[in-house]
């Protein structure tokens, strides 16, 4: 079964912006595809990036998420959020 992990990116990022940022990225190690939808208001985020891949979710996923989320918040020029992050953000407002 593949592994997957998710970044999230600022609400005013649109679907199209997200998908042509994403393929100027290279792919990190252990993922194998990447894909990009438009998802319910997840505390300020409306667009999700999936990363899917062999890793290990466990030992390696949040490690790809936080370095691809950093790499895809320079390329948009706007905040992305590993999902993990985003929630334990959130749970800290509340």
């Amino acid at each position: 079964m593949n592994a997957f992990v998710s970044v999230y990116c600022d609400w005013s990022a649109t679907e199209e912006v997200v998908r042509t940022a994403t393929e100027g990225l290279a792919l990190p190690a252990g993922v194998e595809r990447v894909t990009v939808a438009s998802s319910s208001d997840t505390l300020g985020c409306r667009v999700a990036v999936d990363l899917i891949g062999s890793f290990d979710e466990q030992s390696e996923g949040r490690g790809i998420a936080r370095r691809y989320a950093e790499q895809l918040s320079q390329e948009l020029g706007m905040p992305a959020f590993a999902l993990y992050d985003l929630i334990t953000a959130g749970r800290s407002e509340w």
